[in-house]
């Protein structure tokens, strides 16, 4: 009983509690950390002790941030690739009713990508080839509302003229107007279409003076002699 009895507290006194172990494992941390900050200047090694653990957790989450946003830019990617392909096959089509399924298809199928905002504005002229001038408005109304810089005016001046074609001159005025504000690149053109508009409203005066409006702002342009002529018919 008695050498029983010293085996047991023996044991008990080579036992290691748990926490022992956890302290152990900290003091065996900490001189890892002291080693790989060796070379740290001293004024910035404490600082980076008494906070590794959250510096940790910083790096780990900026890593897991970054893999994710990679799949993600990867993704993206991807399907605006795919989506460029297939508005590329649309727009091969000759037959003005396949390019528009093929346009709503696209569409539909990818989203917020580039090449589906820019299905809209192709979709909406390919409405204006059909002469559907009504879902030509509405694609066109949803373009400038998508895109931006001159791509926007591009669809405002689409709408424009599908305004004009279905004889609403003021909302096409509006159109043409906002582009001439804009500035990015279509102002003199916007401004030659308010002209025309203005013609065939009656208002010659109006009519005038955007032609001349126009020619200050392009006074090399191929359409000279046609002006001069529109503003002498106007005159007369």
């Amino acid at each position: 009983m008695v050498d029983n009895k010293k085996k047991d507290e023996k044991l008990r006194g080579s036992e290691v509690l748990p926490e022992q172990k956890g302290q152990e494992g900290q003091e065996e941390e900490v001189d890892k950390l002291d080693e790989f900050l060796s070379d740290v200047p001293e004024w910035l090694r404490e600082p980076l002790k008494q906070n590794y653990k959250q510096i940790l957790a910083g790096i780990a989450i900026v890593i897991v941030v970054s893999v994710l946003f990679s799949g993600y830019s990867y993704y993206t990617r991807h399907l605006e690739e795919s989506a460029s392909f297939h508005l590329g096959m649309a727009m091969a089509k000759q037959d003005v009713d396949s390019r528009i399924k093929e346009l709503k298809v696209i569409k539909e199928k990818f989203g917020h990508t580039n090449a589906a905002r820019l299905a809209t504005l192709l979709l909406a002229r390919a409405y204006m080839e059909k002469g559907d001038f009504r879902a030509a408005q509405e694609s066109f109304e949803r373009a400038s509302s998508s895109l931006k810089g001159v791509m926007a005016d591009s669809s405002l001046m689409g709408l424009g003229y599908t305004f004009e074609e279905q004889k609403k001159f003021d909302e096409a005025l509006s159109s043409f107007k906002k582009v001439e504000q804009n500035k990015n690149g279509l102002e003199a053109v916007a401004v030659l279409d308010e002209a025309r508009v203005y013609r065939e409203k009656g208002e010659k005066e109006k009519a005038i003076d955007a032609f001349n409006r126009y020619l200050d702002m392009e006074p090399t342009s191929p359409f000279l002699d046609y002006i001069r002529y529109q503003v002498l018919d106007l005159s007369s």
